[in-house]
């Protein structure tokens, strides 16, 4: 069976690169699995992980910036741009050429998530990939972000908006557990996302919208509920592993 592509994206700052590196050696040292971390961040100063492909071989947003006159925000959309462009170059490359060798590939993207998933060329480098192999996206949310329940309903509803635009099996994941700001708010988020609109009562226009945006967020999250993880601690990869596996437990075996 070809490789499950996992693709993952979230805010700047929630750790994408930090979740590669930890569930790639927890995949690799507890499953002893044929995994193949990918990086599609041109910006990306280092790296925790070894990347089996790096689009910094084709280009970085340093070139781009030089190249074109840009500032960092023009960079990064222009080499969205140019990801869609060069798409069947990318994907004649290691691990996209021979999914058949890998269980899982692990795709690292852009730190600037909108620039990349937002604009119409990420349509374009979804749609070859998914042509190729099963693609799930891996949604992340960074817990040290969400200090109230508008922090939690906004990033959650981002979830929500990334399925309808990419139409592909999207997963929620929270990551930075360790240093949760409100924990009791991610319990409700990750358990029952209703209660958030419970907490809003009394708080002006938050309270008369936010109900209205849970009930459209659970009504339309399918039925695969968060999970909670560490990239810093690696604790609960079990649980990240679990969730990939549940979205395509219709399609062979992971482990």
């Amino acid at each position: 069976m070809p490789a499950v592509f996992v693709v993952f994206v979230g805010p700047a700052g929630s750790g994408k690169s930090s979740l590669v590196a930890s569930y790639t050696k927890w995949l690799r040292e507890n499953l002893l699995l044929r995994v193949a971390p990918v990086n599609l961040d041109p910006g990306a100063d280092v790296l925790k992980y070894k990347p089996l492909f790096d689009i910094r071989s084709f280009f970085t947003i340093r070139d781009i910036m030089d190249k074109y006159g840009l500032g960092p925000n023009g960079a990064f959309i222009k080499a969205s741009e140019l990801i869609a462009e060069r798409v069947n170059e990318i994907l004649s490359n290691e691990p996209f050429s021979d999914p058949s060798r890998w269980d899982l590939v692990l795709i690292d993207t852009p730190g600037q998530m909108e620039a990349f998933l937002f604009r119409p060329s990420s349509s374009i480098f979804l749609k070859a990939l998914r042509k190729l192999s099963n693609t799930v996206i891996a949604y992340i949310i960074d817990a040290s972000a969400v200090a109230r329940v508008t922090d939690a309903v906004f990033l959650w509803f981002l979830y929500v908006l990334i399925q309808v635009k990419t139409g592909l099996i999207s997963v929620p994941v929270v990551n930075k557990k360790d240093i949760a700001v409100n924990p009791q708010l991610l319990k409700y988020l990750v358990e029952d996302p209703l209660k958030l609109a419970e907490s809003v009562s009394g708080e002006g226009l938050a309270s008369e919208i936010i109900p209205s945006l849970v009930e459209i967020a659970v009504r339309t999250r399918g039925p695969l509920r968060a999970v909670m993880v560490s990239a810093l601690s690696g604790e609960n990869m079990s649980d990240l592993h679990a969730l990939i596996h549940e979205a395509f437990c219709a399609c062979g075996d992971l482990t």
